[in-house]
This record gives C-alpha cells, structure tokens and sequence, in this order.
C-alpha cells in the first residue's frame, strides 16, 4: 500500500489559487477563454479538482463548505454547508440569474436560436448591449436586482464569474456554464407556465 496522499501530490500554489477563485464568488468551468488564441482551451484548475474530487471534497468539508459538480455545464462551485441563509452567495446566484434570464428573453424575441448566445463568433455585441440598455424594463430590472452600471457591468458581472468571456471591446458569448444555467431557467419558466395552464 501507498504512503502517498493527494496532498504530495497537489502544489500549494494550484490549490490556492482554485480557494481564491471559489472564494471571490467565482466557478471553476472545464474551459476557458484564451483571448490571444481566440478559443476555448482546458481550464487545468478544473482538471485538478476532476482529477482528485475526494481530496478536494474533504478538503472543503474541513472549513465547512460542500465541493459540487455541475456535470450539465460542466463546472465546479462551492456553496457553505452550514448556513442555508448563505446571502452573499444567493444574492450573487440571483444576479447571475437575472442576467442570463434578460439575455434569453432578449435574444429569442430578437428572433435568433438560443444557441448562438454561447458561440465565440456570434454571442452579444455592442448593437445588442446598446438594444439591451435602450429597454427600459431590462433596465429596470438590472436597478432592482442591484446591477448597477448598465449591460457592459452586468455582462462583466458574467464574466468575473466565469459564466461568459469577453472577446473584444463590447463583445462577450456565455460558456457551458453559462448557457447549461440559461438552459435550467427556460426549462423552469416552461414548467411554470405549463403548471399555471393546467
């Protein structure tokens, strides 16, 4: 039997960089936004916590937090596994919610399928930011959800979260993470409708 543990086989530096990423509110997705490339390459904090997820969950165990997969979008996050009145981590779930819920909404009534919205090439440009922040009721709604600054510091909002990436000045496209959630929302808003007509 092995003397070796995954604590000789992880570096210091790699697993606290992944804390300070969950700790400043962030996910960890399996894939990120190379911007010198213009494509999407491995994520190997990622790959580290794949690799050794019974590590890592019982490392965050140990200071109270819940390691989880998402497998749909493919990302890691942490939420407290104590306190069920986490509000910080609920009042940043809610804005990522309320961003990724107007995105979808704006995008199908523009007549453009859902998919494009997670496409590099396409995704959002500065003509929808400007359509975005002409509409009053989106803006509105961005006010009440405290997202304050308008679309450019709602979708950086996205992005510090790694939910979305920025291709260039006023352009941005939702990664798997991003669009596995917009994808959970529209199947929700679907269900309650579909309730409500029953």
């Amino acid at each position: 039997m092995s003397n070796i543990n995954d604590f000789d086989l992880i570096k210091i530096a790699d697993s606290t960089s992944i804390y300070r990423e969950f700790a400043a509110g962030k996910i960890v997705p399996k894939q990120l936004y190379h911007d010198l490339r213009s494509e999407m390459i491995d994520n190997s904090n990622y790959t580290l916590l794949f690799k050794h997820q019974s590590h890592f969950y019982q490392l965050y165990q140990y200071i109270g937090f819940e390691l989880v997969l998402d497998e749909s979008g493919e990302f890691f996050y942490i939420k407290d596994a104590q306190d069920l009145d986490n509000n910080e981590a609920d009042e940043n779930a809610f804005k990522v919610q309320v961003i990724l819920m107007l995105l979808g909404r704006y995008y199908a009534r523009s007549g453009r399928d859902l998919e494009n919205i997670g496409s590099i090439a396409l995704g959002i440009n500065a003509d929808d930011l400007k359509a975005l922040s002409q509409n009053d009721e989106y803006t509105d709604i961005l006010t009440t959800a405290k997202l304050s600054g308008g679309w450019e510091k709602a979708m950086d909002f996205l992005s510090f979260r790694n939910f979305a990436h920025k291709t260039g000045a006023d352009r941005y496209f939702l990664n798997l993470a991003g669009m596995s959630f917009l994808y959970k929302l529209v199947d929700e808003y679907k269900n309650s409708v579909s309730d409500n007509a029953e």
